[in-house]
Order: C-alpha cells, then structure tokens, then sequence
C-alpha cells in the first residue's frame, strides 16, 4: 500500500437528488426510482406514527439538552452505560466531533471510502493520507499490511474507517478490529469506526460495540437514518467506553443539537421489532438476489457486498443520465478517491423495483445476459 497525493476533492456528491432529476425530466418525483440513496425501501416504521405525531405536543419546548431518555434507550439496547453514548443531528455531526476532539496533524482514510472523513479533517487543515483498497483484491484489505503501513507513519494518529465501507460494501472483521484497535491503544492512536450500515447487513454482521472496553481509543459512530428511513429527521450517535474520549467529544458537542422529535423518535425506535424483523428478512432474500442478477448484466462488473447496495464497473461513463432517461437514478462514484466515473453504486430496493433495475440495465446495454 502506498501514500496517495495530498488533493482533496474540491466537491462531493452525495445520492438521492431526486427533486432535481424530477424537475430536469419535468415529472413528478414519484416516477423516478432511487436507488442512488440507500435508504430502507420498507420507508418508515408505521408502528411509532403515532409516537412521532405525539410528539409535535412538545413542539413549543427545549429538548433537555443531556437527553437522558434518548441516551439511556441507546445504552439499554447496546448494554452500554449512558455515559457512553453521546448524540447528534445525523451520523455526519457526531462524526464531526469526533474528528475534532482529539488534535491531530495528520490522518487516515480509506480509498475509495465516503468523502465527508476527508472534508472535515482537511478544514481542520489535518493532512489526510490514503490506504488504498484495490479492485483486483475486490476492495478488500490485510489488517497486518494496514498496521504495517501505520508503523511506518507515525505522524498518522487518527484513522477513520467504515464498516461497511462505502461504496464498496466490504465489512472489516471482528479480528481484524481487535487487532487495529489494541494497536491503537499501545500507539496512542485513534480509531473513529462509522458503522452507519452495520444494521443493514446481510446475516446480521456483529457491531464492535459488543467487543469495547474502557481502554480502547475508539469512536464508534452509527446512524439511524439508513436503517429507519429518516433522512429528513436525522439522528446520529456515537459510543466510546473509554472516559478520556468521552472528555474530549464533550467539548465538541452542540447543545439541543437533537431536534424534539428526532428525540422522542430515538427513544423509541428499537421498540420497532416487527419493522427490524421485517427488515433483516428483506435485505437477506433480496440483496444475494440482486447480486445473482447483476452478475448476469453484460457490460458491468459488480463487485461482492454484505450491505444494501453495490459496487459496479461498465465502459458506459454515461450510463447514468442514460438511466435517468429511464427515470432510475444511480449513484456514479467518479468524486470516491480511487475510482472514477466508470463506477457506479446501486441500492438494494424492493423485488419489483430490483427487477426494473435489472431489465433498464439490460435494455440500455441492448445485450443478452452472460
């Protein structure tokens, strides 16, 4: 693995613009099928409606800025202490604090991997180097190379990992975890882990959450957006056991940075047992289904995945707007240090919208099937 030039990109891109396309093509929103957000296609869980819409009686009232409640849920279902957890306005501003509560020079990310690591760390002028993750190894990496690579720079004291990452749907093991982090903590290094789509994963992958001791020098961010469908509501959290960490991050945190309902939403949300069911059994039957058919569309090459979405290559740089054309947008990765605009990133959606997907594919390529 090798250090990857100092240039940040100048812009990110993120999924799920669809007032734009909309508006491009001059038809109404729900014509066009998403899948550049991935987002649970189950929508929002119909059994805490009414919790939500109760909540609007608090409407006129300052949320209690420690947020006992909200804390305590999280800590219950994670069999953490409240004193653990600190929330946020979506994963994106817990992640910011992270970054921000322990000083650092220098920094690594990932390459490919979610460009919002970068922008916060470099406008704090922190130099971010890149581990890249290759094509040829299906995105994958060696733990002990990747340690190897920290040895050798030691300017490097933050590193910021996803797992799942994104865009590339590869989740770091348990092990490989363990190893990094009791690196971590005999280097005095930190590891901030995001593992905002650690609940949509196929065969309900383990969070590390279940593996932190008080000594570990690690944030672990999570995000309740993806999994519950609530992009517009936005609610973040992070869990550190260690009390030294958990110091620094309380410097960074914004008072009433958690709206009423979003509040009132997370102290509830775990409570939704027939929706998270429902939801594992989705993604379980329908991502390794929508694997199998991607892998039978001439002209791409999809890459392995364990979360709700994939990796694909083509030739086609114009295979987006080609789709859109087809009222389906998706994600391509050309701003994803490492890729270019040959990659694309699809959302596991419902049967019929998987379907429609594939078949748009295999008319706009105008192939047969491998």
């Amino acid at each position: 693995m090798k250090l990857v030039g100092d240039i940040v990109k100048s812009s990110i891109h993120h999924g799920g613009n669809v007032d734009k396309v909309a508006e491009q093509l001059k038809v109404p929103v729900e014509e066009i099928k998403d899948f550049s957000a991935n987002i649970n296609p189950l929508g929002f869980p119909s059994d805490l409606w009414n919790v939500l819409v109760q909540s609007f009686a608090n409407i006129e009232v300052y949320p209690d800025p420690n947020y006992p409640e909200l804390k305590g849920a999280i800590a219950e279902h994670f069999n953490v202490a409240p004193d653990d957890v600190f929330v946020g306005n979506g994963a994106t501003e817990v992640l910011d604090e992270a970054i921000r509560a322990e000083k650092t020079t220098d920094a690594m990310v990932l390459a490919p991997t979610f460009g919002e690591y970068e922008r916060l760390f470099s406008r704090l002028g922190v130099h971010v180097h890149h581990y890249k993750v290759l094509e040829k190894d299906n995105f994958t990496f060696s733990m002990p190379d990747m340690i190897s690579f920290l040895k050798a720079h030691h300017e490097i004291t933050v590193i910021c990992l996803a797992s799942p990452n994104n865009p590339t749907g590869q989740i770091i093991e348990t092990c490989d975890l363990r190893k990094l982090v009791d690196f971590c903590n005999y280097h005095h290094r930190l590891l901030i882990l995001d593992e905002a789509f650690i609940d949509l994963t196929v065969k309900g992958q383990v969070s590390f959450i279940d593996e932190l001791h008080s000594a570990d020098r690690v944030y672990i961010i999570r995000a309740a957006t993806k999994f519950f469908a609530i992009p517009g509501l936005r609610l973040g959290y992070c869990i550190t056991k260690n009390k030294q960490l958990q110091e620094l991050i309380q410097v960074q945190e914004n008072t009433w940075s958690v709206n009423g309902i979003a509040d009132v939403f997370g102290q509830n949300m775990f409570r939704a047992q027939k929706y998270i069911k429902l939801t594992h059994e989705w993604l379980d039957e329908q991502q390794q289904a929508l694997y199998v058919a991607l892998q039978k569309v001439s002209g791409i090459k999809v890459f392995p995945s364990v979360t709700n979405f994939f990796l694909f290559k083509c030739d086609d740089l114009n295979l987006r707007e080609k789709l859109i054309n087809h009222h389906l947008l998706i994600r391509q990765c050309d701003d994803y240090e490492g890729l270019g605009s040959q990659y694309y990133r699809v959302a596991v959606k419902g049967p019929q919208d998987n379907v429609l997907l594939v078949n748009t594919l295999k008319q706009v390529f105008g192939r047969e099937e491998k």
